[in-house]
């Protein structure tokens, strides 16, 4: 059975309870700047981001994203463990990718992910949530 078969509905972040996660989490304000900037900016790469908010490149900032969402995710179990079992739902190797809190691969308008690996762009590509999106507040 294929891993779509499997695919389960995102579920959505409730903002009070992601803010309220955001603050308890006790982020280091680097941290805080690296979400803050995917927020805003709503679609992403990782050598975006190290441009702009000139960063080392190691380690990988997607793998500092991930560090950052169990973090925040401890303070919101119940949806984490939701967002969890979505990531694995989408992925076609049935793993779970957990900044898939913040954001997720982006597609093309075939439906394929906008990515080196499938030969669809020089770099991942992702964006945040919706509900997340704080770039037109």
């Amino acid at each position: 059975m294929e891993s779509s078969d499997l695919m389960i509905s995102r579920p959505i972040t409730p903002i009070a309870d992601f803010e309220k996660a955001l603050d308890s989490s006790s982020l280091k304000s680097s941290d805080l700047e690296l979400i803050e900037y995917i927020r805003y900016t709503g679609v992403f790469s990782q050598p975006k981001i190290i441009q702009d908010l000139r960063i080392a490149s190691k380690p990988p900032v997607l793998s500092i994203l991930c560090e950052i969402c169990r973090k925040v995710g401890h303070f919101m179990p119940e949806h984490f463990a939701e967002v969890r079992n979505w990531s694995k739902s989408i992925n076609e190797y049935g793993v779970q990718w957990d900044g898939d809190l913040v954001c997720s691969a982006t597609r093309n308008i075939d439906g394929t992910i906008l990515s080196p690996s499938e030969g669809t762009s020089l770099y991942d590509i992702l964006a945040v949530h919706k509900e997340l999106f704080t770039g037109l507040g």
